[in-house]
């Protein structure tokens, strides 16, 4: 259920300020790691925990946690959650609790539904992972932490969903929360994961803007595109680096139309150019790295692609 990343935006949203604010006013330790030739980014660079060379004379950085930090992160989640889990509770499972059960349905909406899984999972992760490293957290314990706390949360909701008659718990769900959470953990140790990125986006579809659907947004998949970014600058070859811009991204993305309608129903496919705002937003202080992460994760600016479906092949310009 795409729905969960409406779950997750008042997370966002809550840290997001948590962060600004208390890093404006903590003292706290702070670690600084230069690395020769490379940018510090949460999805596209090395390990910082690496040593810079061999050599004896160097040593690992060392962390410190800020205790501070991690009560304003605690207070945040314990409060989001408690707000998100009693709106949930009200808004999908009132009224219908029944005995705990479990459902198939790896098809539902064409399996879009699964694909927000994986992004969600991969999203609250990222959020958590660069909230850790900003309260002094190593990178190896923020990506590993971030990846558990993504995973306990998607967990609760889905065992939640179990005990809802009109719901259950759906183990395609499951497979898809846990393999988004852990998707950044095996970017974090396998480099050229680094190059591929999920990214979503969102432009209503015609049941939204006629009134006709009841419901979040996010419940939208006829709306929705699941898009796969892929760095091109980083398999290129010296001279080829000089004539394509860092930034530049060859993207591939899966939509659906009419899911609801099984005699009508269709995908659309999509390869077509992105934008890394990694690469294009300025700052490398944690809190920047940890934004232009965040914000990567979403498509939002139309860009030129082809799109292939029962029709043929259209050129268009779309997010």
């Amino acid at each position: 259920m795409s729905h969960f990343i409406y779950k997750i935006l008042p997370a966002v949203i809550l840290i997001f300020f948590s962060v600004s604010v208390f890093s404006q006013s903590s003292t706290g330790f702070k670690t600084e790691l230069k690395l020769k030739d490379k940018k510090v980014s949460f999805d596209s660079t090395g390990k910082t925990e690496n040593k810079i060379n061999s050599g004896s004379q160097f040593q690992k950085p060392k962390y410190k946690v800020n205790y501070f930090k991690v009560a304003a992160i605690t207070g945040v989640t314990a409060g989001a959650f408690w707000w998100l889990h009693n709106y949930q509770k009200n808004a999908w499972w009132s009224g219908q609790r029944g005995k705990f059960h479990i459902q198939n349905d790896w098809d539902y909406a064409m399996s879009a539904d699964k694909t927000g899984h994986f992004f969600d999972g991969a999203l609250l992760q990222a959020i958590y992972r660069g909230a850790l490293e900003w309260a002094g957290f190593s990178p190896t314990a923020s990506t590993w932490l971030g990846a558990a706390f993504s995973i306990a949360y998607m967990t609760d909701i889905e065992i939640e969903d179990g005990f809802a008659t009109d719901w259950g718990f759906s183990m395609g769900d499951q497979i898809c929360n846990v393999a988004g959470a852990l998707y950044p953990v095996a970017q974090y140790y396998v480099k050229p994961l680094r190059s591929f990125n999920f990214k979503w986006s969102y432009y209503p579809s015609e049941e939204i803007t006629s009134g006709n659907k009841n419901g979040a947004f996010l419940d939208d998949y006829n709306g929705q595109t699941m898009w796969l970014s892929v760095n091109v600058h980083d398999f290129l070859g010296k001279k080829a680096k000089n004539f394509w811009p860092d930034y530049l991204n060859i993207v591939t993305g899966y939509g659906v139309n009419d899911y609801k309608q099984f005699d009508k129903r269709y995908a659309d496919y999509y390869v077509g150019l992105d934008l890394n705002w990694e690469r294009i937003i300025p700052g490398n202080s944690k809190f920047m790295l940890w934004f232009k992460n965040i914000i990567n994760h979403f498509r939002f600016l139309p860009l030129p692609a082809l799109r292939f479906n029962k029709d043929g092949v259209q050129y268009i310009v779309n997010w």
